[in-house]
């Protein structure tokens, strides 16, 4: 595994505290789920879930589509038990520890879905190419995403001081509803969801809480420059937009 994506196993594999902070996290796996309810699948699809977490969106799955087959993935071990140990019981789910950019199955999934995962692949447009490979005809790919409106906040907070954010730079909306797929057609949307903290010091604990805190090259900043950070981000409320974008890809039926 890339030494990269091994930092990112271990940054979620330590989030013991990630349910108590993942309030954005939990929104966006409900309303994916509701998505993926008004969608058109089998009666009793197989499912892959991509970046499963502690169980999130698994649950939501399970709930809503109790018939056939869950596969709950993740990169993070410790994820995947966390996973396992909420939804102990549940019937007919399956737990894998896996790169989703490496996906190591067969064709033939009525559905695979992913809340907040997909923004730490490497190579989003090939994955997302690979794991539609992985559907079967007429079967849907479910992700939601962060476009490059997330954290504009933060990131005003530090262009005020001349400064650039070490957050990751998301993409546009217009590159994602670009993307390519062969023989499926790409349905992309977008809404904000706001998170307000009490200033910016929680904003950054919440982020270490859900092992977020790892970009590929973050900067450190002089503590007296973070402290004009944090005040000009306080100032402006303490809250952050995550700009959360769900692509819909939907595979060709056959005939």
């Amino acid at each position: 595994m890339h030494s990269w994506k091994q930092a990112v196993a271990r940054a979620f594999d330590g989030a013991e505290g990630y349910d108590g902070a993942a309030a954005i996290q939990a929104v966006v796996a409900e309303r994916l789920a509701r998505r993926i309810g008004a969608e058109p699948l089998a009666r009793a699809p197989r499912i892959l879930e991509i970046g499963c977490g502690t169980g999130l969106l698994t649950a939501h799955l399970r709930r809503h589509l109790p018939g056939g087959v869950l596969v709950a993935s993740d990169l993070a071990p410790a994820m995947v038990q966390r996973c396992r140990a909420r939804l102990a019981g549940t019937a007919d789910l399956r737990f894998v520890v896996m790169d989703a950019e490496r996906p190591a199955f067969a064709p033939g999934f009525d559905l695979i879905a992913s809340s907040l995962a997909a923004q730490w692949f490497e190579d989003l447009p090939g994955t997302l190419a690979r794991l539609a490979a992985l559907l079967a005809p007429g079967g849907l790919l479910a992700v939601a995403t962060l476009g490059a409106g997330t954290f504009a906040e933060w990131r005003a907070a530090h262009a005020a001081l001349g400064l650039e954010a070490a957050t990751p730079v998301y993409p546009a909306l217009s590159d994602l509803a670009a993307l390519a797929c062969p023989g499926c057609t790409l349905a992309v949307s977008a809404e904000p969801v706001v998170e307000a903290h009490a200033d910016g010091r929680a904003f950054l604990g919440s982020l270490r809480a859900i092992g977020a805190g790892t970009p590929g090259a973050a900067r450190t900043l002089a503590p007296g420059t973070m402290r004009r950070v944090l005040r000009g981000f306080e100032a402006g409320g303490a809250q952050v937009t995550y700009e959360v974008a769900t692509l819909l890809i939907r595979r060709a039926r056959q005939g």
